[in-house]
Parts: C-alpha cells; structure tokens; sequence
C-alpha cells in the first residue's frame, strides 16, 4: 500500500472519530442558537444540561441526526495526492 493510501485513510478515519465525538455538541450548540421561545423560562439551559433533556425527550439517537451526510462528507474530503 503506498504511503498516500495510507495517509488519506488515516486522515478520514480521524475525521469520522471526530465527527462522532463532536458531533452531539455541535447538535445541541445549534439548537441553543435558533431557541426563540418567548414562553419559555429566561434561564438557558447548559449544554450538558441542554444534551440530557434532548436524550430524555428524544432519545440519543437525535443528538446523531444528519450525522450521515456529514460522515461522507468528511471521508470524501480526503482526496489521494499522487
């Protein structure tokens, strides 16, 4: 296996561990950003706390929404240099 084979798996590999560590945080910061609530009490939830309520209401599997088309995104973006 050449070594830019090598290099550009291990570049994508990286990408897609990133994306699944970060990708609830980046979930939950752009549902804080659009909140527009008026009823809704003045305290804002942490993100932490923020993260909780969507699990408990929603399942985890919502904090994981769109990750897909993101994941390819990242692996395509590695592109073999020659």
């Amino acid at each position: 296996m050449s070594d830019t084979l090598i290099n550009g798996l291990a570049g994508a590999g990286g990408g897609i561990i990133a994306q699944l560590l970060t990708y609830p945080l980046q979930t939950v910061h752009t549902r804080q950003q659009t909140e527009r609530d008026i009823k809704r009490e003045k305290r804002k939830l942490g993100t932490i706390e923020h993260m909780c309520q969507v699990v408990k209401q929603e399942g985890w599997e919502r904090l994981y929404g769109g990750l897909a088309p993101s994941l390819a995104g990242t692996a395509a973006s590695q592109r073999q240099l020659r």
